[in-house]
């Protein structure tokens, strides 16, 4: 059984953990009764050091050295999902929330019309000032000092992690998302909104009025391609909402420029970009060498000739 806290009020689902991590790929995966054991999803590993227990939803990382090594279902479904916790619950509760087991009792566990949902949460400065701290990890990734005093990208020193925070398109912070400096690992502010439902980026897009933007899936490589002098957005994943792509629809933007990552993921997310936005924008592809995985692989200097030499979409397919 998993326990949820939802608008002050505990719930005991009845979850199948096992069912829920199905879906992910877990490398020399070794499914006991009670318990799987594999290799950690935060990091590239050789030999399994990663445990879940399958009834409680509880799991170990006994390769970390951070105090992240530990955790309950609903942190590792907002990494594996790229949601956040909040979101998480959302979900677990819509589809765990109702009691079959005596049919003349039925109770529904949750209240569909969400009345108590929560009010959409806007970061104060007070809350962020904990991670007003700068960390080399992101210049060493090639984003320059003045892009991450724009973006007021921070350092969580407890977590190891590089604080980047997410804004509304009116520039307000909606949610903190750390990403560590040593493994694959990231979470997000406690109370923050869901990102899905706002784009990285777009609030320079309205504030300066840009009518080019490139966009691409992670945040870094937003962040980079802004220092390479690139306006840029990001989804910040693989998933592209319907509120992102009606906040890409008002937005200045006339001119999109497909950046995504050089992989089959990457493609997926280009092709539904195009689905979204063919007829509405113009659409053209920055093509990376066939050695870079994203175009934070790609040095500036080659950045900037491939931007000079981005072609139209082919929309044969479509």
């Amino acid at each position: 059984m998993i326990n949820v806290l939802r608008n002050g009020r505990e719930y005991e689902l009845n979850v199948d953990v096992l069912d829920e991590l199905s879906p992910f790929e877990w490398r020399r995966a070794r499914p006991k009764e009670r318990e799987l054991v594999a290799c950690s999803p935060f990091r590239d590993e050789s030999s399994p050091s990663f445990s879940i227990n399958l009834e409680t939803g509880l799991w170990k990382d006994f390769g970390s050295t951070d105090e992240y090594s530990q955790g309950n279902l609903i942190t590792l479904l907002s990494y594996l999902h790229n949601d956040t916790p909040l979101e998480i619950e959302k979900y677990l509760l819509e589809k765990y929330g109702i009691d079959f087991q005596d049919e003349d009792t039925l109770e529904l566990n949750i209240n569909l019309s969400l009345e108590e949902e929560e009010k959409e949460k806007i970061i104060t400065i007070d809350e962020y000032k904990p991670y007003a701290f700068r960390h080399v990890y992101l210049s060493g990734r090639g984003v320059s000092e003045k892009i991450q005093r724009a973006f007021k990208i921070g350092y969580d020193k407890k977590g190891k992690a590089i604080a980047i925070p997410w804004f509304n398109k009116d520039g307000e912070i909606i949610n903190v998302k750390f990403r560590s400096i040593n493994t694959k690992r990231f979470y997000y502010f406690p109370t923050g909104q869901a990102i899905k439902n706002h784009v990285y980026g777009i609030h320079f897009i309205f504030r300066m009025n840009i009518k080019k933007a490139y966009i691409v899936e992670s945040e870094i490589d937003a962040l980079y391609l802004w220092s390479c002098g690139f306006p840029a957005i990001a989804l910040g994943g693989s998933n592209l909402s319907k509120p992102q792509i009606q906040l890409i629809h008002r937005s200045p933007i006339e001119t999109l420029v497909i950046a995504t990552d050089n992989d089959a993921v990457g493609r997926v997310v280009r092709d539904k970009i195009i689905k979204e936005f063919v007829g509405y924008k113009d659409l053209q592809d920055l093509v990376l060498p066939p050695q870079a995985k994203d175009v934070n692989d790609v040095v500036p200097e080659r950045l900037k000739v491939l931007a000079e030499n981005t072609s139209e979409v082919n929309i044969k397919l479509f």
